[in-house]
């Protein structure tokens, strides 16, 4: 059985197209760093972007191990520079909508989905058994979810109102999946309790 920790990036700076981390942020990832420290990774993996890179960083510190960049990690849409804001948020929350709308620039959400289900798919393949860590995005993570379970058993984990069509995954929460031959299970959504201890 294979267990992928799957970690949002931590607070980002509130700019366009590849935002570092904001101190909160470093801090953040510096929490999860020393909450997983005592747990072993098969393998590390993030996404490109550089929010990602700079958590995924801090957060494997304590293993010592190499991080492996992913391209299908990012995000179905960034904010880019010749965009406001606005139209950025209309375009993203057509895809939270319709999952198989294609934004003018980006992927649609239900792609997005199952390119990531194939990394993990890949992934199992390669190790079978133990953790893998990835670090990636709030609406990437949503979309694997939404791509593998049903809204039922995502409606489970989440808060009653707001069902499965708008995950809120929040900066350096760890969702946590099992997978076996056949099938997979969402152990935790969003899990942001590690971030209320203190780092010593």
């Amino acid at each position: 059985m294979l267990t992928f920790y799957l970690v949002r990036h931590g607070t980002k700076e509130a700019v366009p197209f590849d935002p570092p981390l904001t101190q909160i942020g470093v801090k953040q990832a510096e929490i999860t760093s020393n909450y997983l420290k005592e747990t072993s990774f098969k393998a590390i993996l993030t996404s490109p972007k550089l929010r990602t890179r700079q958590t995924a960083g801090i957060i494997a510190k304590p293993h010592l191990q190499e991080i492996f960049t992913e391209n299908r990690l990012v995000e179905r849409l960034e904010w880019e520079h010749n965009e406001t804001f606005d139209n950025f948020i209309d375009e993203w929350n057509k895809t939270d909508i319709d999952r198989n709308y294609q934004p003018k620039k980006g992927k649609s959400s239900n792609y997005n989905g199952s390119q990531v289900n194939q990394l993990l798919e890949e992934l199992f393949s390669k190790y079978k058994n133990g953790n893998i860590l990835i670090v990636s995005h709030g609406g990437t993570i949503g979309d694997l979810l939404r791509h593998i379970f049903t809204e039922k058993e995502i409606t489970h984990k989440v808060e009653p109102l707001s069902g499965a069509k708008f995950i809120n995954i929040l900066e350096c929460s760890i969702t946590t999946i099992q997978k076996n031959v056949d099938k997979y299970k969402l152990l935790k959504l969003g899990d942001i309790s590690h971030l209320s201890i203190p780092l010593v």
